[in-house]
């Protein structure tokens, strides 16, 4: 392998300046990774977003290992410029590995098109059904942030959360992260946990403040500065 070593002038002249493609979260050239419990659906958000890009003139491949475009059917309206893949295999004895085929469809792409944004939903499932190292979805993450590096790619990648150490090795890839909540439709980007107000209610205290954002011991504090402001008002 031969390594190119460059003036700094020649570096930075080529530079430009990034691009937002979701908010101030994502940006182009870099890979962004949503991730949540399983029962969270991370699909609605990553193709609203494709979608969004698709028709702000970007042209999008989605890779649809996990299948759930399908099912969907009509219900989704797509966009001119977004391109929807779904890993197939050529017959039921191919013995191809899924993760393979998959990088072999982007890299198919990248070479005959002009397509440079990337949404693969998800590292979880092309792990699920490859074997080796392509069977774990850091190595998949790390395989696609290799390629979104050496081509210059934008990629949106989905993952389910599993055990601590697999997730901190995904975020740990990834230039920006969105996680979603289960228990709520809505997307929860990562930021900072507004303070509370001093002057709102002790129970507005604990309802306003997701339990995420908060430690047990927090949240016991808040508890038990409810109950005893509730003992002062009934001994009033």
């Amino acid at each position: 392998m031969e390594h190119k070593f460059i003036s700094s002038k020649k570096f930075f002249s080529a530079v430009k300046k990034a691009v937002s493609l979701y908010k101030n979260i994502w940006r182009e050239g870099t890979t962004c990774l949503i991730h949540g419990p399983r029962t969270a659906d991370k699909t609605a958000k990553a193709y609203d977003i494709a979608v969004s890009l698709a028709n702000s003139g970007r042209e999008v491949l989605y890779v649809n290992a996990e299948g759930i475009i399908d099912q969907r059917g009509a219900a989704e309206k797509g966009a001119d410029n977004l391109y929807v893949f779904t890993p197939e295999y050529s017959s039921p004895d191919d013995k191809t590995d899924y993760a393979d085929l998959v990088f072999e469809a982007i890299e198919q792409a990248v070479a005959t098109t002009s397509i440079r944004t990337f949404v693969i939903d998800s590292v979880s499932r092309i792990a699920a059904l490859s074997f080796g190292r392509n069977a774990s979805p850091a190595y998949i993450m790390k395989r696609l942030v290799a390629l979104q590096v050496k081509c210059k790619l934008s990629v949106l990648a989905v993952a389910h959360d599993s055990t601590k150490s697999v997730n901190n090795a995904l975020v740990a890839l990834a230039a920006s992260e969105i996680t979603e909540n289960s228990e709520s439709s809505e997307i929860s980007e990562i930021s900072k946990p507004a303070e509370p107000s001093e002057k709102s209610e002790p129970a507005d205290l604990i309802n306003n403040i997701p339990i995420p954002a908060m430690t047990r011991q927090q949240r016991r504090a808040l508890e038990r500065r409810a109950a005893k402001e509730q003992r002062r008002k009934v001994r009033i």
